[in-house]
């Protein structure tokens, strides 16, 4: 997992908004023009992402259907987008006529990464070299059906652990399972029971994996060691939720300190809320990241820089319209300032290693003509004290846009064509 964490969602909760990022750092070098990814005459779902790895390369990944063909079958794709500006061939990793949704990518220091999508009701996944070739067959990494809500983080040599949730004699368990870098697997590790919700992963420079997942009335978490697996701990206990929980993050600092956020259905709204987790087990009490009188919707995001301060963004209502609110959270525990954002949905934030950071999200826009509204894309800085720069409209055309940082205060972007076929496209700056 990348200094963000991202959540799957429904392709009909995102129609029609349109994507914005901003941004409050130093530029280091220009944008770069916005470029297409998917090939011409594919119609693309709006569920892309991206992993750029420490030299700058970024592996995107997608899932898109030939029109040309009488069905249009949807294929999970990837190409590497390179440092230097480049792009490698677009390859095609599942097989024809499979049911495909969901991707997620990571990726380890070197650029080699993992794959990992919803495909038959199972979860499968795949490695993709560095140069982008694909690296030995599909796997089939789920134990049981239906399987849901797979995620994937890679360790700094190279190690992907993939989790995800699935059914077992009519109940739900958390799973987690390893797809090394010449593409075999380890052994399943089920974590214990959990819903249909889609847990969250990180890793630290370590190679120790965090995964958190809700189980029941709470969100619980492990680690994962090359050797061992925690037992598992409660993050919630202390936090009434009347409506359960859902919608978890994961960030994770170079020592292996984690920091989860999640939604709680608690009284007589949703809140958004944060739990610290040592590397050495001590567990802090949540924080409410939302203020008490947020109608918080759906979406949120955290991200987590490498001496574990985090940034956390997420939507609530303001007169029937969904803004954009942020706050920083320090290693230590201390809240920043709340920051209104403006309108906007579906928010995805970065980190380079420093806390210089990109929020990235989408907003529909108003009009008065036929279709009444238009979808564009745009990009925010944040600085490593949390304040957030000025947007910058990249397109006035995007939707769901994804992104992802180098080192050093550099970002690339992925996101969805709002009008037809759905292209996907990219953008690397500033």
């Amino acid at each position: 997992m990348k200094r963000r964490v991202v959540a799957g969602v429904s392709v009909a909760a995102a129609a029609g908004i349109a994507v914005t990022a901003t941004v409050t750092m130093n530029a280091e070098a220009a944008w770069t023009s916005a470029s297409n990814v998917s090939a011409s005459g594919w119609m693309a779902d709006d569920s892309p992402r991206v992993s750029v790895d420490r030299q700058g390369d970024a592996l995107l990944a997608w899932t898109a259907g030939d029109l040309s063909t009488t069905y249009s079958y949807r294929r999970v794709q990837t190409r590497v987008k390179f440092a230097n500006g480049t792009t490698g061939a677009i390859r095609t990793l599942s097989p024809d006529g499979a049911s495909v949704a969901w991707p997620e990518a990571d990726s380890d220091d070197t650029g080699d990464s993992a794959v990992v999508w919803e495909q038959d009701s199972q979860v499968v996944g795949r490695r993709i070299a560095a140069s982008g070739s694909l690296v030995g067959p599909v796997q089939k990494l789920s134990t049981s059906g239906p399987a849901t809500g797979p995620v994937v983080a890679v360790t700094p040599g190279g190690t992907a652990m993939a989790a995800w949730t699935e059914i077992r004699d009519g109940s739900w368990y958390a799973v987690a399972r390893r797809l090394k870098l010449d593409g075999t697997l380890g052994a399943p590790i089920t974590l214990g029971s959990g819903s249909a919700e889609k847990p969250a992963i990180g890793v630290d420079r370590n190679g120790q994996f965090v995964i958190a997942w809700v189980r029941g009335s709470e969100v619980v978490a492990k680690r994962i060691t090359s050797t061992s697996v925690s037992s598992a701990k409660s993050l919630t206990s202390s936090i009434a939720s009347y409506g359960g929980f859902g919608m978890v993050r994961v960030g994770v600092d170079r020592d292996g300190d984690a920091v989860v956020s999640y939604h709680s259905g608690g009284g007589d709204r949703s809140q958004v809320w944060a739990s610290r987790w040592s590397r050495t087990g001590t567990l802090a009490s949540p924080l409410r990241i939302s203020a008490s009188t947020d109608n918080v919707g759906f979406h949120h995001a955290l991200a987590t820089d490498l001496d574990g301060d985090s940034v956390i963004v997420w939507t609530r209502y303001n007169s029937s319209k969904l803004e954009l609110v942020g706050r920083r959270l320090s290693a230590g525990g201390a809240r920043g300032s709340v920051t209104t954002l403006g309108l906007g949905d579906r928010p995805d934030l970065a980190l380079d290693d420093d806390g210089d950071g990109m929020l990235v999200f989408h907003t529909v826009v108003p009009t008065s003509t036929i279709p009444y509204s238009y979808t564009k894309s745009s990009a925010r800085l944040v600085s490593r004290s949390g304040i957030f720069g000025t947007t910058k409209t990249l397109t006035s055309d995007g939707r769901v846009p994804q992104v992802d940082a180098r080192p050093s205060s550099r970002f690339t972007v992925i996101w969805q064509q709002a009008t037809h076929p759905g292209t996907i496209k990219s953008v690397t700056g500033p």
